[in-house]
């Protein structure tokens, strides 16, 4: 996958209209008031930033070699944005780990940032990742990143050396999405080309490879306590697959537009967005859901409510909503800081 083909689909992305309604029921979308210059910030990604409903997020604009923030916000009122660091270029995917004590962001340059608790400067580490990053994860154990760039490569970094510990090439389709089973034992990056490779960790050795179909395989996640994966794809299906070498993937969602995100809650409850901004909850008995405008990046607060970062709308919220039910016979039975960036070789 080129970078050219790659930059004719964020074109793409960028352009499309919303798509009316289809399937599944978190039930309200409630548009929350947005940054100024909203219009053209896209809302990339979306990460837990420690305890009591705070997240921080990355963002990008249409024009990708311009400097872009990552900000925290409070999941109560997400219209409220404190800058954390700039980075040179769009922010693609961001994490924090699990205390809330470091984030890591990565950059349509390949630069990584982080940035820890208590610190006044984001670090820059230029070129970490070479080129392009579109994928991030960190591993179960809070230690290590991993990264997938544009040209297919894998890198394993290590938080507390502050470098690259280990790296492998793929088949030279871009690095989509990337997760990590909840054992820390392995790695599924999919890509470009409609492949799942499967690696082990920390090793980063191949243990296996899944093909899809031919279209690119956008985001993933493992399921099933690590025995599965879900994928989704640009032929507008979600997929379900063992997470074994050659095993035969099964739609178990299909939508109208390509699926390019995925979000499992802490209780197992999924939701997949198609980039026209539907959201789709397989497995949930509720309707899809269409955000205002094109979705870029999902999170759960819990289990009761959902984050979805958007291209034009910034942050938008949805909640459960809570029904009576009919009554049953009786014997039946929810600061601003802009610290400056270090280069770091």
């Amino acid at each position: 996958m080129t970078r050219s083909w790659m930059k004719q689909i964020v074109a793409s992305m960028s352009a499309f209209a919303l798509a009316s309604m289809g399937v599944g029921s978190l039930a309200r979308c409630e548009e929350v008031a947005a940054a100024p210059n909203v219009d053209s910030t896209w809302v990339t990604s979306i990460a837990k930033f420690g305890n009591e409903g705070k997240f921080a997020a990355s963002t990008a604009t249409g024009l990708l070699l311009r400097p872009a923030d990552v900000v925290s916000f409070d999941a109560s009122d997400p219209s409220k944005l404190t800058k954390l660091y700039t980075h040179p270029a769009a922010v693609w995917r961001l994490v924090v780990t699990d205390d809330g004590s470091t984030i890591a962001s990565v950059d349509y340059r390949g630069n990584l940032m982080t940035m820890n608790r208590g610190e006044s400067d984001a670090k820059l580490h230029e070129k970490a990742f070479e080129r392009w990053c579109q994928a991030l994860t960190i591993t179960p154990d809070q230690k290590s990143l991993v990264a997938g760039n544009e040209a297919g490569k894998v890198f394993a970094w290590d938080l507390a050396e502050g470098k690259v510990r280990k790296s492998v090439e793929l088949d030279g389709h871009a690095v989509t999405g990337l997760s990590v089973s909840p054992d820390g034992k392995q790695v599924a990056a999919c890509d470009g080309g409609g492949h799942v490779h499967l690696l082990s960790w920390p090793e980063l050795e191949s243990v296996g490879k899944i093909e899809i179909n031919a279209e690119p395989a956008w985001c993933i996640a493992f399921v099933n306590d690590g025995k599965q994966l879900l994928l989704g794809s640009g032929d507008r299906h979600l997929y379900r697959v063992d997470a074994t070498d050659g095993a035969k993937a099964e739609s178990v969602a299909e939508g109208s537009d390509w699926i390019t995100q995925i979000a499992v809650s802490p209780g197992g409850q999924v939701v997949a967005s198609e980039v026209g901004g539907k959201l789709h909850f397989p497995g949930a008995s509720s309707d899809p859901m269409t955000a205002p405008s094109g979705v870029w990046s999902l999170a759960w607060n819990g289990d009761g409510q959902l984050l979805v970062g958007t291209r034009k709308s910034g942050v938008v919220t949805a909640g459960r909503s809570w029904n009576w039910t009919a009554p049953q016979p009786a014997d039946s039975q929810p600061a601003n800081a802009e610290p400056t960036a270090k280069t770091h070789d």
